[in-house]
């Protein structure tokens, strides 16, 4: 559903700044950040935000270290455009603003003394879910254990830009004969239908790949007791489908039970149904093996709890904001689960094949048990406002 920007008379001076931030994040890595009614949420100048950042102090001064690592090596290029270089020394400066406040006793105060928050739709109106880096067991070899194989990119994955071609849009496939056709689904992928690529290694739970897939990254504990950073490298072209909405409208798992964690248990409970509904989702992401990370899409190593992904089309990368919400805390008896507010200041370095639109933005909690907990039932609105220094 789209979001459209309504300026009154009385909200000129809002017009201004979205005419100039406009401009400003249209260079942002690359991605395109254009105000107007079709692809942009209204943008509200709100100065009645009580302001308190809840979380570790010492954990967003790493977020914005982690930040500026990234943020000064793309300025250290001399090839950046000057247009590029202008929104890149714009976030650098927000993020050392932000980056010394945290040593002050009064941080509030000199949040509000040094920046202006701009609402992105209504209050309320965004959907936040999470993520989380998921571990798994593996092996080099192929056995009785480890079955499920974890690809690289192949070598037959074909990128194209079409405004090479003077055409929008970027699309992937492969070259057969003298024709660019659509890559290997899921489904060809698995099933091995004319593709042919050696696994990097196994893993032992197809459920488990599964969502290694949808998060992104993760950690393999190998069958020889070294250990192996995955992060995603690639996918297959095709867009994301929600195989838990499939499951709610096939009436397998009521709509208000919904979570990561009752998908689980469906399939464990049903593994002759696990091809069918995994298919239903054509996306397959390729990894490679590295040493650090996990990285969002800005190449910046992603901080538990003060990294969020969202749409690149409505949301600036590299963008300092302050979201408001709740996040799974523990779980009642009944199996319910109790809740405990969040506010806390962000930095938007990640996308997700799941996170499209102005009302949706996904928090990454990090590794372990307690992450996964939060991300498997972490589905609750709240606000998210992005900040720009005064002037």
């Amino acid at each position: 559903m789209k979001n459209y920007i309504s300026i009154s008379e009385n909200q000129r001076p809002i017009r201004a700044f979205i005419i100039f931030i406009s401009f400003l994040f249209l260079p942002a890595c690359a991605q395109r950040l254009v105000i107007g009614p079709s692809n942009y949420p209204e943008l509200e100048l709100t100065r009645s935000v009580e302001f308190h950042d809840t979380l570790d102090k010492e954990v967003l001064k790493q977020a914005c270290i982690r930040q500026l690592e990234v943020l000064d090596g793309l300025l250290s290029k001399d090839d950046v455009p000057a247009e590029k270089r202008a929104y890149y020394e714009e976030m650098a400066d927000i993020t050392r603003t932000l980056l010394s406040g945290t040593e002050r006793l009064d941080f509030e105060r000199f949040i509000s003394e040094n920046f202006e928050f701009y609402r992105a739709g209504a209050p309320g109106s965004v959907l936040f879910t999470g993520y989380y880096t998921p571990l798994l067991f593996g092996s080099r070899t192929k056995d009785g254990r480890y079955q499920y194989p974890v690809y690289g990119v192949p070598d037959d994955l074909v990128f194209v830009d079409l405004a090479r071609f003077g055409k929008n849009g970027k699309i992937k496939g492969t070259v057969k004969g003298r024709e660019l056709v659509p890559y290997y689904r899921r489904e060809e992928i698995e099933s091995e239908q004319g593709f042919n690529q050696a696994p990097i290694f196994y893993v032992d739970n197809k459920i488990d790949l599964f969502f290694l897939h949808i998060q992104g990254s993760g950690v393999v504990q190998m069958d020889d007791g070294s250990t192996v950073r995955l992060n995603y490298a690639d996918n297959n072209g095709f867009s994301y489908m929600s195989i838990g909405k499939q499951l709610i409208l096939d009436k397998e798992i009521p709509k208000e039970q919904m979570s990561m964690e009752a998908i689980k248990e469906y399939f464990q409970k049903h593994p002759e149904k696990i091809d069918y509904y995994f298919n239903q989702n054509p996306s397959y992401v390729f990894f490679k093996e590295d040493l650090g990370g996990p990285y969002g899409s800005t190449g910046a190593v992603v901080t538990p709890s003060r990294s969020i992904a969202a749409d690149a089309n409505y949301f600036p990368k590299y963008g300092l904001a302050y979201i408001e919400t709740e996040i799974p805390d523990s779980k009642n008896e009944d199996g319910s689960v109790r809740t405990t507010p969040l506010s806390a200041m962000v930095f938007d370095q990640d996308s997700g094949g799941a996170i499209k639109g102005a009302g949706r933005v996904d928090i990454y909690f990090g590794e372990g048990d307690e992450a996964a907990f939060r991300a498997g039932f972490m589905k609750y609105n709240g606000s998210i406002y992005y900040l720009k220094k005064k002037r």
